[in-house]
């Protein structure tokens, strides 16, 4: 499987794109969409779902965790409803949940209150609960 980097390379090959007509299109500056290449910086999750959506593939493709281009996962459900629903299906407590991921309670509390987790919070809960990143997150933006 590859990277951020790599899979987003062969996306901007695959539309002969420039870096910069990607940055236009998401809204965001050059320096931004540099870092990605060249800093290994994630985008921030609104972000990586425009991108996701540009290219038609999955959030889990994007980052580099499937080879499956495609996935119907992603539904109509908000972060915090689906991470709540994965904590109660694993019997856990927001509590042990936090402390198992290494991240403050205030994050949760954060996140409840209508703040989204950064990208790289999300990429270790999906890994940690074994769910994609389209479920995780929904079409929520």
């Amino acid at each position: 499987m590859n990277t951020f980097q790599e899979t987003l390379k062969e996306l901007l090959c695959e539309k002969n794109m420039s870096r910069l007509a990607l940055a236009k299109i998401l809204n965001i500056s050059s320096t931004t969409i540099n870092g990605y290449f060249n800093n290994g910086y994630y985008p921030e999750i609104k972000t990586a779902v425009k991108m996701a959506d540009f290219f038609d593939c999955s959030l889990d493709y994007l980052f580099g965790f499937s080879d499956q281009r495609k996935n119907a996962e992603r539904n109509k459900n908000k972060f915090i409803e689906n991470f709540t629903t994965i904590i109660k299906q694993r019997k856990m407590s927001v509590f042990q949940t936090m402390k198992v991921l290494n991240m403050s309670e205030y994050n949760y509390y954060r996140w409840r209150n209508g703040l989204f987790p950064k990208t790289v919070n999300l990429i270790e809960i999906a890994k940690f609960f074994n769910v994609s990143l389209d479920y995780l997150v929904g079409d929520i933006f």
